[in-house]
């Protein structure tokens, strides 16, 4: 490096020369002159920059031909700083002045650098660990440096700061003043960048929906995988691998590995949705019909493929845009428009009443008018307001549920319920049809004995159906055209044509005569025999053992043999019952070795039975009604029987060891 040279005029005092030392007077640029010439120069031994490490830096300076010299630090002097050499414990640019008797000379500036001792240090407030499209950034420690960085022992071109943003893995170190006596290498760093998971979203079909559907979106998945799904960029849900969507919109999931942490988004999908129209359907008309008639039901909104449906339920072959409905029901329709999307309408119910039922129905059951004297009734059982007609005119005042009939006619009824509904009846004929003749024969009655009976006929040619009374009375069950009768009585009959008209007979009466059947009664023991009496007046016939006695037809008869003796009444040509048996038992019995008799007979409080040499003989007394009233067993041949607690009247003993007997007792 050339010396600068700077020319001094010698001057001639002393003195000047001392004063321009004492107030160290620099000599501009045309004065100085190369120290070769006048003899003075200084050199700062150092090159520059000097660097320091953490302790002062040492200067020293080799001077010719100066008598002081001065240090300056920036261009500014260093107080004291006259020697040589100079301890600099501050970084700056320094130099020295060296000044000769008239003369100034200044070296060269060096830069002194003091540096700290550096412990470079990388450190990350984020870790170490990153994914994939993400950085770490590394800042390094340890004071002011240069500083350079390294990745798997390369050197990074943009690492000369102190920090490193570091997008890549490896393992990263940090060099501070590489090129001083201050360098230092800090300790390896490893950075670790995850790879970001990859999911695929799959769906199917066109991402085209109706309003109402939904779209399945399935994302491809692995383990440790977590689902959080956006619309539009805005978060709808947490979910799982799959979604429903429903809502039109940009679909993606953003998924995360739950292991590294990474992120990463996944394909999108651009769902469409078609927006609902409206389906609307009117009534043309009143929501409520009667029955037969129908309703029109229009849709009045929506275009597309129409079906109708009826409380739910779909109506084939209904696909019109109008309905006759004939049915009370709930009404709808369902519009399929060009994109397939189904749109369902309002719900309208129509309400079908039933019409009244016209019937018109007979009282009687009879159709027919039976005679110009005879009417009928005829009536409905439903309805609020009824109009009657005969033929094809309007019967004025018959608007009741019922009308009485008296001529032949095509009648009809116009009948109107609650609810305004109208029917009209069938056509009812009514025709008149002459009753039928009817004679009973006998005509002038009959006469008969009790137990015996006549046959009543009748004689009528349009007779289809009879029916009997006796005394005004119906005989149930008696509908032949004749009738076996016994009881006396007014008997008339009913005759039915084929027309339902009936006719009633004039009426024959049927008289009975009954005998009441005598009663056999004992009159007591006369010389002749037995007296046998009865209380009719009447004529009789006495029987003995069953055979008719010839000449006894008196009210009372003497029987003079044993035996059992019986009678009836006669009037009239009309007999009476046979009586109940009469046992005469003349007082003693004698058949070989079987002999009793009874003494005193008739009797009073008692009577004796001698049975001779028999014993051991069951005997009982029964009275004319047949009860036994005494059993005993005789083992005496005397045997008293008590009957003064008998009532009195006839009374058979019968007595039997084997063979019965009897006799009769009176008391």
């Amino acid at each position: 490096m050339n010396k600068r040279i700077i020319a001094c005029f010698c001057l001639l005092s002393m003195l000047a020369c001392e004063l321009q030392s004492q107030q160290r007077m620099v000599v501009s640029e045309e004065t100085r002159s190369e120290s070769g010439e006048a003899g003075l120069s200084v050199v700062i031994d150092q090159s520059s920059p000097v660097i320091g490490c953490g302790e002062p830096v040492t200067l020293t300076a080799t001077i010719t031909g100066a008598v002081e010299i001065s240090w300056k630090r920036n261009g500014e002097f260093i107080t004291g700083a006259t020697t040589n050499t100079f301890v600099a414990n501050q970084s700056g640019i320094y130099s020295v002045v060296v000044v000769s008797l008239l003369c100034q000379v200044e070296s060269d500036p060096v830069e002194v650098i003091l540096q700290s001792p550096l412990n470079a240090l990388i450190v990350s407030s984020q870790g170490t660990e990153a994914c994939q499209g993400q950085s770490i950034l590394l800042q390094a420690t340890g004071g002011t440096a240069q500083w350079q960085w390294y990745r798997d022992g390369t050197a990074l071109i943009d690492g000369v700061n102190a920090t490193f943003t570091a997008t890549e893995a490896g393992s990263y170190v940090v060099v501070g003043n590489e090129s001083s006596p201050c360098a230092s290498e800090s300790q390896p760093v490893e950075v670790i960048i995850y790879a970001l998971p990859q999911v695929s979203l799959v769906w199917e079909g066109d991402p085209l929906i109706c309003e109402g559907d939904s779209l399945m979106v399935a994302a491809s998945y692995y383990d440790n995988l977590t689902f959080d799904w956006y619309r539009d960029e805005s978060l709808v849900i947490l979910a799982t691998s799959s979604f429903s969507a429903t809502v039109a919109g940009e679909y993606h999931a953003i998924i995360t590995d739950s292991i590294t942490g990474c992120s990463n988004s996944t394909n999108s999908i651009t769902l469409n949705v078609i927006p609902a129209q409206q389906v609307e359907i009117s009534i043309d008309g009143n929501p409520w019909i009667c029955a037969g008639a129908s309703s029109l039901l229009v849709v009045t909104a929506g275009e597309g493929q129409v079906q109708w449906f009826a409380d739910g339920a779909s109506m084939e072959g209904m696909t019109d845009l109008f309905l006759n409905v004939y049915d009370s029901s709930g009404y709808s329709a369902r519009i399929t428009d060009s994109n397939g999307c189904t749109n369902e309408s309002n719900s309208l119910s129509v309400d079908i009443f039933p019409l009244p039922n016209a019937e018109i129905l007979l009282a009687d059951g009879i159709q027919n008018l039976c005679g110009a004297e005879d009417t009928l009734l005829l009536h409905v059982d439903e309805g609020n307001a009824y109009v009657w007609f005969n033929g094809e005119v309007e019967l004025e005042g018959q608007q009741n549920s019922s009308l009485e009939v008296m001529m032949a006619g095509d009648y009809t009824v116009q009948v109107t319920n609650s609810d305004g509904c109208t029917a009209v009846s069938d056509v009812l004929t009514i025709a008149m049809i002459d009753l039928p003749e009817v004679l009973l024969i006998p005509e002038d009655g009959a006469t008969i004995c009790s137990g015996q009976s006549i046959v009543l006929e009748v004689i009528s040619a349009q007779a289809i159906a009879y029916d009997w009374y006796l005394n005004g009375a119906y005989l149930p069950g008696s509908t032949a055209f004749s009738l076996e009768v016994s009881t006396q009585g007014d008997y008339a009959v009913q005759v039915t044509d084929e027309f339902g008209c009936s006719a009633l007979s004039a009426t024959t009466t049927v008289q009975t005569i009954e005998v009441e059947t005598p009663v056999i009664t004992d009159g007591g023991i006369t010389p002749e025999g037995q007296l046998l009496q009865t209380s009719e007046a009447s004529g009789h016939q006495w029987y003995w053992n069953g055979e008719m006695i010839f000449g006894a037809t008196g009210s009372s008869y003497v029987a003079t043999q044993d035996g059992i003796y019986t009678c009836i009444a006669l009037e009239d040509i009309c007999e009476s019952q046979v009586s109940a048996g009469f046992e005469v038992v003349l007082g003693e019995v004698n058949e070989g070795a079987f002999s009793f008799r009874v003494y005193p007979n008739p009797a009073n409080d008692y009577t004796v039975l001698e049975l001779g040499n028999l014993i051991n003989v069951e005997y009982r007394l029964i009275d004319v009604a047949g009860r036994v009233v005494f059993i005993s067993k005789a083992n005496n041949t005397h045997t008293v029987l008590q009957l003064g607690e008998m009532s009195p009247g006839m009374y058979r003993l019968v007595l039997d060891n084997g063979e019965k007997r009897m006799l009769s007792v009176v008391r």
